[in-house]
């Protein structure tokens, strides 16, 4: 949770920057491995700048938080997905899947990756308190 001090002019502090946490929601996965491209560039700059890095999957994003899901994605002259994928979860990075999107396309056993979890908007709503930057694709 953020805390906010009054400084000695009479302005408002915070012990966490509102741009130290990102977000990335991610609807695609296969139909458009461009996007998840760019989502994974966009997470792994994040976690290099020291920031906390969640993507928040929807729709068909929640099939790239599955074991071995981003290996055969690839978009044509752009870095590897996977590669991207393998160094946002080492640095940390974290998956929220929709238990909603989850359930109607019958992934309620998959193989989650490693900072993967099933969780809903109410650990979204907890994750971005005190603020975020948010970014969608």
């Amino acid at each position: 949770m953020m805390k906010l001090r009054w400084t000695s002019d009479g302005v408002k502090e915070s012990d966490v920057a509102p741009d130290d946490k990102v977000v990335i929601g991610q609807t695609h996965g296969a139909d458009d491995a461009e996007a998840v491209l760019i989502g994974y560039l966009l997470g792994v700059e994040a976690l290099r700048a020291g920031k906390e890095a969640l993507m928040w999957l929807t729709k068909d994003g929640i099939h790239i938080a599955t074991e071995g899901y981003v290996d055969e994605l690839a978009v044509p002259g752009a870095p590897s997905i996977k590669d991207l994928h393998a160094e946002y979860v080492e640095k940390g990075g974290r998956f929220f899947a929709c238990p909603v999107c989850v359930k109607t396309r019958g992934l309620e056993s998959a193989a989650w990756v490693q900072g993967a979890e099933v969780k809903g908007a109410p650990s979204l709503y907890e994750f971005t308190a005190g603020g975020a930057l948010v970014f969608n694709y």
